[in-house]
């Protein structure tokens, strides 16, 4: 009589604590299964070519993807300081991203510029430009790639000349 009444009770634990226990077991299985059918990644082609862009000696490093799409690039000045970083997001956003200070440990985003193509109506873009700390300064929406062209050409030059700035400060007067 004992027995049978083990047997039911470790049959009610099963019950009660088997579907907790189940969506763990299901998780790991399917990790497992993504990790292992998982194709491996294709190695990413990287350049450097010298560029003047943030004073004499800096570099302009571009990654490409298997299919030889530009995915980043990285503008550095003589230091190998980072001033300039740009990345294709998710979706078609573009991220530019301009730094201030002496290197990784002290660099701040100084500002940044994202465009984000809109999924209605097509051919339109939405573009904000953020100052140093993350603060907005302007936001554009329903750009056409006329205006998206103009006013990122002048936003960028705008950043740019405000990171040389601090590379190589204008002596007053």
């Amino acid at each position: 009589m004992r027995r049978a009444s083990l047997v039911w009770s470790a049959i009610a634990v099963g019950v009660v604590f088997m579907p907790a226990v189940a969506p763990l077991d299901a998780a790991r299985t399917i990790t497992a299964i993504a990790t292992a059918s998982a194709q491996p990644a294709a190695a990413n082609s990287k350049t450097t070519v010298a560029d003047d862009t943030f004073g004499a000696g800096g570099t302009k490093e571009s990654l490409s993807n298997e299919k030889h799409e530009l995915i980043a690039e990285t503008w550095r000045d003589k230091s190998g300081f980072i001033r300039e970083r740009f990345e294709f997001g998710d979706e078609g956003v573009q991220i530019w991203g301009f730094f201030q200070g002496e290197g990784q440990g002290t660099s701040e985003w100084g500002g940044t510029i994202t465009v984000k193509p809109m999924p209605r109506p097509a051919g339109r873009w939405d573009m904000t430009i953020y100052g140093p700390g993350f603060v907005t300064l302007k936001e554009y929406s329903f750009l056409s790639r006329e205006e998206l062209d103009k006013e990122f050409g002048y936003w960028h030059r705008q950043m740019r000349n405000w990171v040389n700035g601090f590379i190589a400060p204008r002596p007053p007067g």
